[in-house]
C-alpha cells in the first residue's frame, strides 16, 4: 500500500481563498471596462486563469512550496494588472 502524500496545510488554504476573493469584483472590472476592447477580452479570461492558478497553488504546496508560493505571488500581481488595465488611463504617457 503506498503512503499517503501530505495534505496542504489549513493556513495556506485560507490564504489561497484570500488572495482569489478579487475575483468576485468581475462586475465591477466589467462595468468600467471600455466596450468591445481587447481589456474586456482579458477581463473575462482572468477569473479563470486566477482559480487555476489558485487550484495549482493548492494542489503543488505539499510537495514544491517555493512553486506554490511563486504561483500566488504571480497571482497578486495579476490581480494588480488588471485593476491598473480597467482603471488607469490610456493617454497617459
Amino acid at each position: 500500500m503506498m503512503p499517503q502524500p501530505p495534505r496542504t496545510p489549513r493556513w495556506m488554504t485560507a490564504l489561497i481563498v484570500v488572495l482569489l476573493l478579487p475575483v468576485f469584483q468581475l462586475p465591477v472590472l466589467l462595468a468600467n471596462a471600455e466596450p468591445d476592447s481587447p481589456a474586456r477580452t482579458m477581463i473575462w479570461i482572468y477569473p479563470i486563469y486566477a482559480l487555476l492558478s489558485g487550484y495549482l497553488a493548492w494542489q503543488c504546496y505539499p510537495q514544491r512550496h517555493a512553486t506554490a508560493w511563486i504561483l500566488l505571488v504571480l497571482l497578486l500581481m495579476s490581480h494588480v494588472a488588471i485593476w491598473m488595465l480597467v482603471f488607469s488611463p490610456l493617454n497617459s504617457f
